[in-house]
């Protein structure tokens, strides 16, 4: 592929793909502080990031780490102290705005046809879908946390060869891939007719309608479309790195090995012997955030054996020939791409209600519909059906995930050392 750089290059493309999971952002932040913090002072600076492709909360920290690609180690400080500090109000607002539009989130709006032709926005077909919680103050603190022309800059010169950023159209359900690259870099589409790739200029609104988690956070409108959480179809975007041309890929996933997850789960299941709906609104969630990440990458395995033995048997031209026959149908180039892969080492949904049981005052909205709000959240109904572990955005739970991610990655040491070796 051809490159336009005004920096030197490095030696592999590296990207970073994060999860999307909500309040489990920070256990993504904890684990890049330790590779971009800890690790990176230890090799004497490790390998930065180039590429970034994030879902939801990832995109959010993609952003912020995007935002600072010519400095890593900025980007973790940045987000560490973002996530230590965060408390629901910093997040989520739920007055009575929200409480008097509980039935327009069940059943719409239902104006007069008059009335919601007037009521339209201008360019869109219609207003954007409601949600529990006004995500407001997300948004602005967003704006601020992630420096977006800065990002530009990277962009510009650079330093961010590429980003993509994955919602779901909400009237069409497409998995879309709001990308943008540095110049002379191509972002190769693919041919799968479920994902559709748009290339935008990346800004705040691209990372909100990404993280606009459906029922809970309102849909984001953007040039007249209403997108909603990116997790629906594709929460771990790998994908899309590899079609940035990503060489090595580091993925940060906030879902535990899917047999130990099946084991606890079914565990959880026999607790609960009159599980109401939130149960299993939760399940679907996690079912949605584990989708085919494992597979995915042994997918990866694959063809890096693939190509190895075929370069063994038939010689350094083998790849090439492979290349010229399947290009053209896939609109990408084979490649031996490095992988590691961080995960969670223990169950979220069992650390966010202990945190609960620890500090259940954190878990408040202020106000009196505020306050009818946080009683639901806390209420068992929602701690059982794991829609607790995404949305609890408390000090005490953004600390354990934090700390449990640097445990995670520092324990994984050996393989990150190997992954951001240049041999």
């Amino acid at each position: 592929m051809e490159e336009n750089r005004t920096e030197a290059p490095s030696a592999a493309t590296t990207a970073v793909v994060l999860a999307g999971g909500g309040a489990l952002g920070a256990y993504e932040a904890g684990v890049l502080s330790y590779v971009f913090g800890e690790l990176a002072r230890e090799l004497g600076g490790a390998a930065r990031p180039n590429v970034f492709a994030g879902t939801s909360v990832g995109a959010l920290n993609c952003g912020a780490l995007a935002a600072y690609a010519d400095d890593p180690g900025e980007a973790v400080r940045r987000l560490a102290r973002y996530w230590r500090s965060v408390t629901m109000d910093h997040v989520l607002r739920f007055g009575h705005r929200e409480l008097a539009t509980l039935l327009w989130l069940v059943v719409g709006r239902g104006e007069r046809p008059r009335a919601r032709l007037l009521s339209r926005p201008r360019r869109g077909m219609h207003a954007p879908v409601a949600g529990l919680f006004d995500t407001g103050p997300l948004h602005e603190q967003m704006k601020t946390l992630i420096p977006w022309d800065r990002l530009q800059r990277n962009l510009a010169r650079g330093t961010v060869r590429g980003i993509a950023l994955c919602a779901t159209e909400v009237c069409t359900g497409l998995s879309i891939i709001f990308y943008q690259t540095s110049p002379g870099v191509e972002y190769r589409v693919g041919a799968d007719p479920a994902k559709e790739a748009r290339q935008v200029r990346i800004d705040v609104e691209h990372a909100m309608a990404s993280a606009a988690i459906p029922f809970l956070f309102p849909s984001v409108q953007i040039d007249g479309v209403c997108y909603t959480d990116g997790g629906i179809r594709q929460n771990t975007p790998l994908n899309p790195a590899l079609r940035l041309g990503a060489e090595r890929v580091l993925v940060v996933s906030v879902s535990q090995d899917p047999l130990v997850d099946a084991r606890l789960a079914r565990s959880g299941c026999r607790r609960n012997a009159y599980p109401g709906a939130l149960f299993l609104v939760g399940r679907m969630a996690k079912v949605l955030l584990a989708q085919s990440l494992d597979y995915e990458l042994s997918r990866v395995e694959l063809y890096n054996r693939l190509i190895e033995g075929g370069v063994q048997a038939y010689g350094p031209d083998f790849l090439l020939n492979l290349n010229r026959i399947l290009s053209p149908f896939r609109n990408s180039h084979y490649r031996p791409v490095r992988t590691c892969h961080i995960r969670p080492s223990r169950d979220l949904h069992s650390l966010a209600v202990d945190c609960l049981k620890r500090a259940p005052e954190e878990l408040t909205l202020p106000g009196a519909s505020g306050k009818l709000a946080s009683a639901v959240v806390r209420s068992p109904a929602v701690a059982e059906s794991e829609l607790l572990t995404y949305v609890m955005f408390t000090p005490t739970y953004a600390r354990e995930l934090l700390a449990l991610g640097e445990r995670d990655a520092r324990a994984s040491r050996d393989r990150l050392v190997r992954f951001f070796a240049d041999e």
